[in-house]
């Protein structure tokens, strides 16, 4: 089905406005300025036919039409450090970035990939990681054209878990620092994690864990951390173009919503930090001010909950879209809030009204999509997870999030994470295998009030694994990570791995 929208809505402007004889000269007046270019197609076809609920497979499973290449894998490919030497790559590959080429930007481009570790590697260090490599577009496929290169971390202490983060407007990479850690023997785990316990830059090695840390993909070099970014589990950042301002997630529960202005665009060396708070009748909100000295920087979430911030339940990816900003909130089963309340803390307009068993207990078995105005500061609920209608499908606990446009046509792409796997998360035979399975979603954003329904199951991940770093390449071809599947898959995909999809039209 196809909507022809532009020419459309001109001629019904005229047809509804004046007399009959001015009607008809608008009408006549509109037809003649109308031009192919001013007439946009929407197609409302679907992009793909949707795959089936598979819970079973040790293999990424795709639409017909679509295939899959893996371009680098953990441990399988080599890593080359900075002194030539060469190591097997680190796993658990998350945030996917396409930085392109200056001369050639829709052929050829660098890859950065981050790795979500924390274990000891007395050879590319010990904790979180990042490569990066070349790619280029030959004969209408996507090509590996260099080694894949180390990003060394130690200038800066090293880093622990890099999750999500994007591309600045300077094109450098801010990578996310998703760390738990508030001691020093949480990261040394015993002699496995960060066996470098000394401090760096005045900071216990746990007060340096859990920033923002800018690379420069292009000599593999890190920046710097932003320490005035705040500590907290750091999952995703969002740069905006005019290079003024940075929204933050915080995947905690409770955890806040942040956002940071620079004092001079693109200088995300200094600036100020706030935090979210929405207002009693949800339809605004207020950014709190946070105190910028180290330690309220170190403790930003305990200081902005007591100033009164609103409290989420686990927040993931953001992406922009058309100005707003949607944003992944996953949920967590069965929790308290009590203490946070206490403190100052506030609740959601949509947990209050929908949410609440008691006053400061809360069960969010499946997690949600949030859309959220910067204009109005309005945070609202555009998609609730759960059970799909006429089905014992769900959909739960949305994790990365990218976007794509198909044929005139916006669509949020959203990966699911599912915080484990009982309560109709996958099958009953598949719980009772105790098996971890998740599915990548299309939504169309042209859809008012959109309902689970509206969702396009475009594939299912090998068993244990959760899809990331999902992104679309100049020719529409998608990349994703395969992160952490099971070992005992008996596919090429039983390691974490970064695969290219190819078969969508532009």
């Amino acid at each position: 089905m196809k909507f022809i929208v532009s020419a459309f809505a001109l001629f019904v402007l005229a047809a509804c406005t004046g007399s009959e004889t001015e009607r008809e000269a608008e009408v006549i007046t509109l037809d003649s300025i109308v031009t192919e270019e001013m007439i946009e197609v929407i197609d409302t076809t679907p992009p793909f036919i949707q795959v089936d609920p598979i819970f079973d497979s040790q293999d990424l499973v795709l639409p017909e039409g679509f295939t899959y290449r893996v371009i680098f894998q953990e441990k399988t490919d080599l890593v080359t450090r900075a002194d030539g030497k060469k190591f097997p790559a680190k796993g658990n590959h998350d945030l996917s970035v396409f930085i392109p080429d200056e001369k050639a930007p829709e052929t050829k481009g660098l890859i950065y990939i981050s790795h979500e570790t924390k274990y000891a590697d007395p050879n590319l260090g010990d904790g979180g990681g990042a490569t990066v490599f070349g790619i280029e577009l030959i004969d209408g496929q996507w090509q590996v054209t260099s080694d894949f290169d180390h990003v060394d971390f130690a200038p800066v202490g090293y880093t622990n878990r890099n999750c999500g983060g994007s591309l600045t407007p300077n094109n450098t990479v801010f990578s996310c620092e998703e760390t738990w850690a508030w001691n020093t023997e949480a990261l040394y785990r015993g002699g496995e994690g960060h066996t470098d316990t000394s401090w760096v830059n005045g900071l216990a090695v746990w007060q340096n864990m859990g920033y923002v840390v800018e690379v420069d993909p292009r000599t593999r070099e890190v920046i710097q951390k932003h320490y005035k970014l705040g500590k907290f589990v750091h999952e995703d950042a969002l740069c905006t173009p005019d290079g003024k301002t940075v929204y933050l997630t915080d995947d905690m529960s409770p955890g806040i919503f942040f956002k940071y202005e620079t004092f001079t665009p693109y200088d995300y060396s200094d600036g100020q930090l706030f935090a979210y708070q929405q207002t009693e009748d949800g339809e605004s909100g207020n950014w709190l001010k946070l105190p910028m000295d180290t330690i309220s920087l170190i403790y930003c979430r305990d200081t902005a909950i007591a100033r009164g911030a609103t409290m989420f339940i686990r927040h993931e990816w953001i992406e922009e879209v058309n100005g707003k900003l949607y944003i992944n909130e996953t949920g967590e089963d069965s929790f308290s809030w009590a203490r946070s309340i206490a403190r100052g803390g506030t609740v959601p307009n949509y947990m209050r009204e929908n949410l609440a068993v008691g006053e400061t207990d809360f069960d969010d078995t499946f997690g949600r999509v949030l859309e959220f105005d910067p204009v109005t500061n309005k945070m609202s609920v555009l998609l609730e997870g759960g059970f799909i209608e006429d089905s014992l499908h769900c959909f739960s606990n949305p994790d990365c999030n990218t976007s794509v446009r198909l044929n005139g046509r916006d669509y949020l792409v959203l990966s699911e994470d599912i915080n484990w796997y009982s309560r109709g998360r996958v099958s009953p035979e598949t719980e009772k295998r105790r098996l971890m399975v998740n599915e990548i979603y299309f939504l169309p954003l042209d859809i008012e009030n959109p309902s689970r329904a509206d969702l396009l199951r475009f594939c299912v991940a090998p068993i244990g694994a959760e899809t990331t770093g999902v992104i679309f390449l100049p020719d529409g071809s998608m990349l994703m990570n395969i992160m952490h599947p099971s070992t005992r898959n008996n596919s090429k995909l039983n390691k974490s791995s970064t695969v290219i999809v190819e078969g969508f039209k532009k």
